[in-house]
């Protein structure tokens, strides 16, 4: 039995990436020198940009990040729906993204829906922009709330969606900012409130695509956005070279023999 184990210990340390963590090394960040609800907004805005599943805590996947030299971070647009600003929200990791065309020039923890009112995937398009909007409270399903009311969820920024055979979704601002990064909602897309209002809701224009879809529907679209650790390089070990032939030297006349 304790032979198995070792086997096993054996084997799982040949499985770990090589050089997954570099002595001394971290990547830069904005939540080690916090604490307490800061140091856990600023972790869920780093694994945002890092295109990491937002949880706020640092996890498995945020250490290899952090500590990791070879670690690599980008976004591949295909085919962008425009050339000029869109949104893509990824379902999967909880992340909204603002591109202008192929270009990545934002990134940001979101809330979506829970498995009862999920967040729809869609390619959709941002119908309306509104400031301090009231709430109507979904149709009497809860209290209705007032523009500037501090219990109004949607906070103080709203862009409604047009979804193809859907109503009612959109993207704002929260009065629960503990529950960014988790599926919380009744199926739209919450931000924090200073993320929304100081960077993309004045960035975006109504008519502007959105894409909500899970990795593998963003990826189905052409929208790939990756997170791993780069795989070096392995250089072709080169082949000898023959040595080049020897040629006999000549004899010269005081080499020759007296026989």
């Amino acid at each position: 039995m304790k032979n198995k184990f070792i086997i096993f210990a054996l084997a799982a340390l040949l499985l770990l990436p090589v050089n997954i963590f570099a002595a001394g090394f971290v990547r830069e960040n904005t939540f080690m020198d916090k604490s307490g609800a800061n140091r856990v907004a600023e972790v869920k805005k780093w694994q945002a940009r890092m295109n990491l599943p937002v949880t706020g805590t640092v996890d498995a996947k945020t250490k290899t990040a952090l500590y990791t030299p070879n670690y690599e971070v980008y976004d591949m647009v295909v085919n962008a729906p425009t050339q000029d600003v869109w949104i893509s929200i990824n379902k999967s990791r909880r992340i909204l993204t603002v591109y202008r065309g192929k270009q990545s020039i934002g990134k940001f923890p979101v809330t979506l829906g829970t498995t009862a009112t999920p967040t729809p995937s869609a390619k959709a398009v941002i119908a309306n922009k509104h400031k301090n909007p009231a709430w109507g409270g979904m149709g009497g399903k809860y209290t209705p709330a007032a523009a500037d009311d501090p219990n109004n969820p949607l906070g103080e920024r709203w862009m409604g969606l047009r979804i193809p055979g859907k109503s009612g979704y959109g993207i704002h601002g929260n009065i629960k900012p503990n529950q960014i990064g988790g599926y919380y909602s009744n199926g739209c897309i919450r931000m924090y409130n200073y993320d929304i209002e100081g960077f993309v809701f004045p960035t975006m224009k109504v008519g502007a695509p959105v894409w909500i879809g899970t990795d593998s529907e963003l990826e189905s679209w052409g929208l790939y956005q990756y997170s791993r650790i780069k795989k070096e390089e392995v250089k072709p070990t080169p082949k000898p070279q023959p040595k080049p032939e020897e040629k006999p030297k000549e004899f010269q006349a005081e080499e020759l023999l007296d026989f």
